[in-house]
């Protein structure tokens, strides 16, 4: 029985123990000062494009392949124009071949998605590209950012038709070192398929 008592006794007093503890570091945590939370810094001005996809191989050659440009969002009617036109110039300089929108014979189905946000210098004009195979899988994606010089409420007055040659330019480009089985081209060489015909006139309607 004494034995009992005693072990009775130890946890009594462990428990009292506990409870004394736990009035402590609530004590200590209520008088704690708050310590302010460091400021959050802003991004960037402007968000970084979804990551080019590992490319799948063509599986049509370049010289039969072709392409129709379905869909480009995010771009202002007068501006798709534009940008339509600078592109079939340049994919006719490369050779590329062009059929009109959700024509369900092309090879690649291409659908884009650009977006124009103030940035500290200038307007930031990010465009990516998706390439569709006849199945409907996704066998390239490719992106990049275009400064603009002007600065303005709306974004896109910014955009100049000189940015968005640049954009189409460096576009047919991808797409034609894709087809081609080519290394991707730098940032700083694509619009070299403008050299020496800018004179080309565009094909009508192949947008």
């Amino acid at each position: 029985m004494s034995g009992t008592k005693r072990t009775g006794s130890i946890r009594m007093s462990g428990a009292v123990l506990a409870i004394a503890l736990a009035s402590v570091l609530t004590a200590c945590q209520s008088t704690a000062p708050v310590r302010p939370k460091p400021a959050v810094l802003a991004g960037p001005t402007v968000p970084a494009p979804p990551e080019a996809t590992q490319p799948s191989v063509p599986a049509v050659p370049a010289a039969i392949a072709t392409f129709s440009f379905d869909q480009i969002k995010g771009v202002p009617t007068d501006k798709q124009q534009d940008l339509a036109k600078a592109i079939a110039k340049y994919a006719q300089q490369r050779n590329l071949h062009l059929v009109r929108r959700i024509d369900t014979t092309a090879t690649y189905h291409v659908w884009g998605y650009l977006s124009a946000v103030g940035g500290d210098v200038g307007t930031n004009v990010t465009y990516v590209w998706d390439i569709i195979d006849q199945s409907g899988n996704r066998v390239l994606r490719f992106s990049g950012v275009e400064i603009a010089g002007g600065v303005n409420d709306d974004p896109w007055q910014g955009v100049s038709g000189g940015t968005l040659d640049t954009v189409a330019a460096r576009t047919v480009e991808d797409v034609y070192a894709w087809i081609n089985r080519l290394p991707q081209p730098s940032m700083a060489g694509a619009p070299a398929a403008q050299a020496g015909v800018g004179a080309t006139k565009p094909p009508a309607g192949t947008l």
